[in-house]
């Protein structure tokens, strides 16, 4: 006998057919290179990542499809954003085209609302998920250190750092770091006892920087050694870590930075061999309010900005949102207004997303003056973070 199509929770479902289902939507036939090595963060069994997943069940009683909704934090400059991030849109091949992952995406999204997630993120073709209320915001710089650069520059500094590889998740360097990343103003909250599963998605590495007992800092570096993540704790020990980041390398690297690490773009602006503006990722915003204000408080931090105010009648994936914007003697202030104030612009979500997040809109070049110097925002969350 038939039963009704399922749409929800994971729950239920075993753990080896979870993991069966996600590797072959995804073409992991090699034991050796599956899900798992990709992001042991959340696909280990005792994490039960099933229960993170939106699953389609058939009316055989097949498992056909799963979304992953992943729940993290981010502190900016004090203001607490829920997040959860999409990933592992995976269907089996005998299921596809039959709707199974639009239906899982929008029951997905709809629980992120009545959750209060404030930004959801994800990775993926632009306009396939542009459909879902997701695209491409947040500055990233990315700069390119070379043996030149260093020779020219940094060929006199000998620190005597040492740099080595992470591999021991109970290692008391991962408190260090942790205890590091909560001086960010942007500060990804972490569980220690996953801090170095989270590290070490995408195939990337923790490095350590110390000098004797001291944390100097620390990056995650890929395979092709671009640094996705990067912190000192002094700022004077910044050109030192270059050169033995440099020295361990053996040659050629990459940094890649949000807008707001002011102090590290302003060296690799005059020491780096090339640098290039580009969008971080993949973002929906089901806050404006809350998303606006945390960003424009971080902006802030680094950027003298005028004051002034702005107002915007916003058509959100989450619901329309009326808010005005606010600078007052470097202090920011986004809050809701009634329907009967008029506003300054009117957005659609996605251009919503652009004009106030993204490097580059075309409705903000021909903006008022305040808009172009306030906007865009810095909304960024690293690299580990990502689903």
């Amino acid at each position: 006998m038939k039963q009704a199509l399922y749409c929800g929770r994971g729950t239920d479902v075993p753990y080896t057919d979870f993991m069966d289902l996600v590797n072959l939507s995804f073409g992991f036939t090699d034991p050796a290179h599956q899900i798992f090595e990709l992001l042991p963060k959340y696909y280990r069994e005792e994490y039960r990542p099933q229960d993170s997943n939106y699953v389609v069940i058939d009316e055989e009683g097949n498992l056909a499809a799963a979304v992953g909704a992943y729940d993290h934090e981010l502190m900016v400059c004090g203001h607490r954003i829920p997040c959860r991030g999409i990933g592992n849109v995976g269907v089996h091949p005998d299921h596809r085209r039959k709707g199974y992952m639009k239906i899982a995406m929008n029951k997905a999204l709809e629980d992120m609302i009545a959750d209060g997630i404030a930004i959801s993120t994800l990775g993926g073709r632009r306009q396939r998920y542009q459909y879902f209320g997701y695209d491409k915001a947040g500055p990233l710089y990315s700069f390119e250190i070379s043996s030149q650069n260093v020779q020219h520059v940094l060929s006199n500094r000998t620190p005597n750092y040492t740099v080595q590889v992470v591999t021991d998740p109970t290692d008391p360097v991962l408190r260090e770091i942790s205890v590091l990343n909560h001086t960010r103003a942007v500060n990804p909250c972490r569980p220690l006892a996953r801090y170095l599963d989270i590290a070490n998605s995408w195939r990337a590495r923790l490095l350590a920087i110390t000098e004797e007992d001291r944390l100097v800092g620390y990056c995650i570096v890929d395979g092709s050694n671009s640094l996705s993540e990067f912190q000192i704790a002094r700022d004077e020990d910044l050109m030192d870590t270059l050169k033995a980041l440099h020295d361990f390398f053996g040659g050629t690297y990459h940094i890649g930075l949000p807008p707001h690490e002011h102090t590290y773009i302003a060296a690799l602006e005059s020491l780096s061999e090339n640098a290039q503006l580009n969008n971080a990722m993949h973002f929906n915003i089901l806050n404006y309010r809350l998303v606006t204000e945390a960003f424009l408080a971080l902006k802030l931090t680094y950027t003298n900005l005028p004051d002034g105010e702005l107002s915007f009648l916003i058509h959100g994936y989450a619901g329309d949102e009326r808010i005005r914007v606010a600078v007052k003697d470097g202090t920011p202030v986004v809050e809701t207004i009634p329907d009967t104030i008029p506003v300054d612009y009117e957005l659609s979500h996605l251009r919503a997303i652009a004009f106030l997040f993204a490097p580059f809109c075309c409705e903000r070049d021909t903006a008022c003056s305040l808009a172009r110097l306030w906007f865009p925002l810095p909304i960024c969350m690293a690299r580990a973070d990502e689903v």
